[in-house]
């Protein structure tokens, strides 16, 4: 995952999931936090498997990652630090502005909300895919020499599984959504009935009595 460039694949992937979830109002909507158990579900995802898999190109390829238009070695680790603090915080982002927008019925503004940052993001990809597609080290290509095809080299490989990794699991993520009902724990909105609640204890088969008092024979 080129490292500039995954903020903005994280953003587009987080309005992807709140499309797949298709909730129908937004926290804000009903008074509720942002931080639910859906927006909780992608924010461990953007943690635990969306933000390491950017962070290990940032910091074990970083001539890669940068297209070998700067010297790794050169990059300051505080860059390196914001950028990783983007790709855990893009996929939440995207995520939440997806839901409001689904909230406002806009489908028009959800579309937007993923074709810009996912247009941005695939331009310089296609504009550079032969610098992406070599593993070499910035001294190398300046140098045009010792430069070997993407495919079949232990880079190659190594962007080949991170990318089944993040596939997996958005796919997981997206499932996940798909059980959880993030209406249950918010209360109604006004004009909305609540949902019933059942009674703790099975409803008796036997038919109601009435008492009164007996009827004297005439």
């Amino acid at each position: 995952m080129p490292a500039p460039l995954a903020p903005l694949f994280g953003f587009a992937l987080g309005v992807l999931l709140a499309w797949l979830a298709r909730f129908e109002d937004s926290p804000d909507e009903r008074g509720a936090s942002s931080w639910d158990r859906p927006t909780l579900a992608v924010a461990l995802y953007a943690l635990l498997v969306y933000a390491p898999v950017s962070a290990y190109f940032a910091v074990f390829a970083a001539d890669w990652s940068f297209a070998y238009l700067v010297d790794g070695r050169a990059i300051p680790s505080a860059l390196q630090l914001l950028l990783v603090l983007l790709d855990a915080a893009a996929p939440v982002l995207g995520f939440l502005a997806g839901r409001r927008a689904l909230a406002r019925r806009s489908l028009a503004a959800l579309a937007w909300l993923a074709a810009l940052p996912l247009a941005a993001a695939t331009i310089p990809l296609v504009a550079l895919h032969a610098r992406f597609g070599i593993d070499a080290t910035y001294d190398q290509v300046q140098s045009d020499f010792g430069t070997r095809p993407l495919p079949g080299s232990p880079l190659g490989y190594a962007v080949l599984w991170m990318d089944v990794i993040l596939v997996a699991g958005a796919v997981f993520t997206a499932r996940t959504l798909s059980t959880i009902d993030a209406s249950a724990e918010l209360p109604a909105r006004p004009g909305r009935p609540a949902p019933p609640v059942l009674p703790s204890e099975p409803l008796s088969e036997e038919p109601p009595r009435f008492l009164g008092r007996p009827r004297r024979p005439r």
